[in-house]
């Protein structure tokens, strides 16, 4: 895209003050520097997820919202009573998945990473 700057995965951990996962990849609550939410609460957080370490399934408890802001496109997969859905987010796009609760759901970058951004509860890793 015209005017688009490319970044580097390194570059963006360190311009976002990313911080390591413990289950891979990188990330950082959006808001105030230092500030600590607690678990549960309702978050915006940036996720860089890498294709090393894609996310395993994992249930949602409380709706949550997902989008790919740069890199690769994000891939999600959501599990619920009415079957699995499929569905793919393009990086600079501005859309947004819904993940509803009482599914499962399953997230991967369709490339080297993805710098995405999410909106639900407080995960236990403090950075999400």
């Amino acid at each position: 895209m015209q005017g688009e700057t490319d970044f580097t995965l390194e570059e963006v951990v360190g311009n976002l003050s990313l911080a390591r996962l413990s289950g891979g990849g990188w990330g950082r609550v959006m808001g105030e520097v230092g500030a600590v939410p607690a678990p549960g609460e309702r978050v915006s957080a940036y996720r860089l997820l890498t294709h090393e370490a894609a996310e395993d399934w994992r249930a949602v408890e409380v709706e949550e919202l997902w989008t790919a802001y740069m890199g690769a496109s994000l891939a999600l997969e959501t599990a619920t009573e009415t079957g699995v859905r499929h569905s793919t987010i393009e990086a600079g796009s501005g859309a947004w998945a819904r993940i509803p609760a009482g599914g499962w759901l399953r997230i991967r970058p369709l490339g080297d990473w993805c710098l995405a951004g999410r909106i639900g509860p407080m995960q236990d890793d403090g950075l999400s």
